[in-house]
Formats: structure tokens, C-alpha cells, sequence
């Protein structure tokens, strides 16, 4: 008998300290309001790696992580494509309105990254290309587009991967409909740079400025803001002070990735321009070459701005009023092109 209580208490202890460390676990090492997990970025023990990504400007392992070679990938984010795949792992993300007002996703990858799942995959529109030439050589991945989008793909000579032609770098889920159900991967632009980027040249392309918030004294502190592209879509940011990150909303309810965990990104800069309807189905012209105003949010500031950009495949940068080009903070930008009339709601 006594043999068999001191197996029960042997036993309850065990199931006390496995229950201690998952709380642990969850508390500490699960944050799902931090940056992403971004591929090639320093490991706990190679935080003090010298090699820093132009993509991000967090420390990376290897020196040929510090300017890879680039995707772009379209992404949809029609309600009936929720929850996407593959934006918290995404560099870079640019959110612009396509047919409807509704805001359409062109995310940004090293070439190295691992990523098992983006998507939905959607079609291409010219602004895009704009912003996906401002990468140099950039693998551009899309299902389709726009007529306008497609011939300034074959006039610039765009390295791109238009599932289209190009299917076996994609696959479809049965579990959704088309066109909500197209998919890449790491895995499949890995293999496309194998079988087709050898003849590519890959220039150098410019970064932004990473690092410790600069001097200006047009700040203001801000906890929260949300923007209109339509009516009932109302996409807002929440500062989470815990991790130094802004969490997404959608009409102030959190918006989830297909991992149930937040999108969240490092900065988020609010760039308005020039956007007009140009024919019957909605489709939008976008000034994305220019310049206009612009608002960068970090570390729970709102620092007031303007964007420039002096040709299409020049690199867009971002000023404070002083004329001081706006420092980011390391990890994930998020810039969301809007409507120059749009309304800016924020609050502190």
C-alpha cells in the first residue's frame, strides 16, 4: 500500500512540474504579438552577429542574408480568402485598394526564407510593379492581372512567375473555391530560382534607414489608429507596448493569420496618393511615383511626414517635416497606400 502512494505522489509531482513548465512556455517563449519569425534571423546565441538585413535591419547569420535576392507575392484579401498564409513571415508588406476600394496585399520575402504556405495567390496590377521594381531583380509571383498589369510586366521585363504559364510553382486547396484557394511556398520560388533565375541579373538595390528614433518634433505618442479604404472596412493598428509591435484590426475586431495568431508588423507607414477609378470595373490608377504625405508609426509614435519617389523603379523614401529621412525600427514594415483624403483616425 505505501509503495503504491509513493508512486501516486511520484506521479502527481511529475504532472505538477509538466503543468508548470507549459505554463511557462506559454507565458514567455509563445508571444504572438512580437515581429515574425523571420528566416536567416540571428538565434539566441548569434545575437551578436554583425551582419544586419537590408530587408528588416535585424541581425541575420550569414553574410549572403544581409541584401538576398527578392520575392514579391501577391496575396488577396477579399473576406472570402481569410485566413491568409504567410504575412507573419512576410519582410515587407504593401496593402493598396484594388476593384472595390477593398485593399489587396504584395508581399515581400528574402530568397532564403522558410515559409510553408502563402496566400491566396491573386493577380497583378501595374502599382505593384511600381513598388516590386524598387528591389532590383525581384522573382514578382501572381495568377493573372490586369490587362494594364500585365503588359507593364512584359514591357519592363519583370522577372515573374505568372501561375497562369507557370502552374507546377503553385498548387490549389480543395477545401476552398476558386480563385481563394491558389498557394506557394519557400520550397516552390526556391525551385523557380533554380530553373529560371540563372539568366537573371540581380542589381543592388537601396534600404532603408534602420535604428534608434531620430530627432523630431513633429511626434506625437499614439496608441491606436484605424483609416477607411471602404465603407465597413476599416483596417486599424493596436500598439502592444509588451513587444514593441502594432497587432491588425478589421473593423476593431483583431485580424487573424491561418495560424490563429495576430498580424503584426514593427512599423506601419500610412502613405497617401492619387488614387482614381479607371474604368467600369473598378479597376484604380495609383500615383506611386511622386511624392505626397505620409505618416510612420513606431514604437507607439506617430511621426508626420512625406513620401518620394523619383521614378518607377526608384526607391520610395519616407521624410519627417523637418526633412530628415525617417528612421525605421527593426522587423517587419507594413505600408498602407491610401486615398490622399482618406481620414486618419488615432488615438493616445
Amino acid at each position: 500500500m505505501k509503495n503504491r502512494d509513493l508512486i501516486l505522489m511520484i506521479a502527481a509531482i511529475i504532472l505538477f512540474a509538466a503543468v508548470i513548465c507549459f505554463v511557462v512556455y506559454i507565458i514567455f517563449f509563445n508571444d504572438r504579438g512580437d515581429s515574425g519569425n523571420f528566416s536567416g534571423q540571428a538565434t539566441s546565441t548569434a545575437k551578436e552577429s554583425p551582419y544586419k538585413s537590408r530587408l528588416t535591419g535585424l541581425s541575420v547569420e550569414k553574410e549572403e542574408y544581409v541584401s538576398p535576392k527578392i520575392i514579391g507575392i501577391m496575396i488577396d484579401n477579399n473576406p472570402e480568402a481569410y485566413p491568409q498564409s504567410g504575412l507573419n513571415e512576410a519582410a515587407v508588406v504593401y496593402e493598396a485598394p484594388v476593384e472595390g476600394g477593398i485593399s489587396r496585399f504584395l508581399a515581400i520575402y528574402p530568397e532564403y526564407a522558410n515559409v510553408e504556405k502563402v496566400g491566396p495567390v491573386r493577380s497583378a496590377r501595374p502599382y505593384y510593379i511600381d513598388w516590386i521594381q524598387e528591389y532590383g531583380t525581384a522573382l514578382y509571383m501572381h495568377c493573372g492581372g490586369s490587362q494594364e498589369g500585365l503588359t507593364e510586366i512584359k514591357v519592363r521585363g519583370i522577372f515573374d512567375a505568372n501561375e497562369f504559364f507557370r502552374g507546377s510553382y503553385y498548387w490549389r486547396e480543395n477545401l476552398r473555391s476558386a480563385p481563394y484557394n491558389l498557394y506557394t511556398s519557400s520550397e516552390k520560388w526556391q525551385k523557380y530560382f533554380i530553373d529560371y533565375g540563372e539568366a537573371q541579373e540581380y542589381p543592388d538595390w537601396q534600404m532603408w534607414n534602420f535604428g534608434e528614433i531620430s530627432t523630431a518634433t513633429d511626434t506625437e505618442n499614439i496608441s491606436s489608429f484605424d483609416i477607411e479604404y471602404i465603407k465597413r472596412f476599416a483596417v486599424g493598428w493596436q500598439y502592444i507596448s509588451a513587444s514593441g509591435t502594432y497587432q491588425r484590426k478589421l473593423n476593431g475586431e483583431t485580424f487573424l493569420d491561418d495560424k490563429n495568431v495576430p498580424i503584426s508588423a514593427s512599423n506601419i507607414i500610412v502613405q497617401f496618393a492619387s488614387v482614381r477609378v479607371i474604368d467600369e470595373i473598378g479597376r484604380r490608377k495609383i500615383t506611386s511615383v511622386g511624392e505626397g504625405e505620409a505618416r510612420l508609426f513606431r514604437d507607439g509614435l506617430m511621426f508626420r511626414g512625406v513620401w518620394k519617389k523619383e521614378t518607377e523603379s526608384g526607391r520610395t523614401r519616407f521624410y519627417t517635416r523637418e526633412g530628415k529621412e525617417m528612421v525605421l525600427t527593426p522587423g517587419r514594415t507594413w505600408i498602407m497606400v491610401v486615398p490622399e483624403k482618406s481620414v486618419l483616425n488615432v488615438s493616445n
